[in-house]
């Protein structure tokens, strides 16, 4: 699945000239938390998020500074967040680097970007222009559109049993000579030792999920660190 096929299409924008009260009221009445900044010529210049407007000096957010900020905080620093609380319009509260993505990006790329930079939602372009947008929420919502086959997989049981193993050596996370598998008939039996709650989880999930399993008996036991394992 590419990102044209998720993305938000008909984007709410504005201009460097509008007004940071303008913007707000924006956000408000599209029940958005970010729009892009486009130039004349349909360039993205920008884009203002809720964090952009969080600290502002007529609600009473603006940080208070301490009498020692100046001399732990380089002037440039200072100023933009001066900039961020006091200013008018969108150039001088916007974010001047903007994180995009292209049209036919695949969505495990555009969750990486999200997830490493910690951001909601990224601008989509294609040829350099604004074609849409995408965010966390369009993710979900695919997750949420995602289509359950109705047609059960059917394996005999060595095939089913060399699928788990295949499965269970591939994981980084998993030292596989511990675990033990029987499978009857679509149903697997689990035992050995897992170092962790969350390896207990992963494992038994891994399990559950592959095609041709029916039910998961889980066996295992939960140990501390094992020897030449993970």
């Amino acid at each position: 699945m590419k990102t044209q096929d998720i993305m938000t299409r008909e984007v709410a924008t504005v201009r460097p000239e509008t007004s940071v009260r303008e913007i707000a009221a924006l956000m408000m009445e599209k029940n958005i938390s970010g729009v892009p900044v486009v130039s004349d010529d349909g360039a993205i210049v920008g884009i203002v998020s809720e964090g952009d407007l969080l600290r502002r000096a007529e609600v009473g957010t603006e940080r208070k500074q301490k009498w020692w900020f100046q001399f732990f905080v380089d002037s440039d620093a200072a100023a933009r967040e001066y900039a961020k609380a006091h200013g008018l319009s969108a150039r001088d509260v916007m974010s001047r680097y903007v994180i995009s993505v292209r049209d036919d990006a695949d969505l495990s790329d555009v969750a990486e970007i999200l997830d490493s930079h910690r951001i909601k939602r990224v601008p989509v372009l294609h040829d350099g222009r604004l074609v849409g947008i995408i965010s966390r929420r369009d993710l979900v919502r695919a997750l949420s559109q995602v289509q359950a086959s109705d047609a059960p997989v059917k394996l005999d049981n060595a095939a089913l049993h060399k699928t788990l193993r295949d499965r269970f050596k591939s994981q980084s996370w998993l030292n596989d000579a511990y675990i033990n598998v029987a499978v009857n008939d679509g149903v697997v039996e689990l035992w050995g030792l897992v170092v962790s709650a969350d390896q207990h989880r992963a494992l038994r999930t891994l399990a559950e999920e592959t095609p041709g399993v029916r039910r998961v008996d889980d066996r295992l036991t939960m140990a501390g660190p094992l020897r030449g394992g993970v």
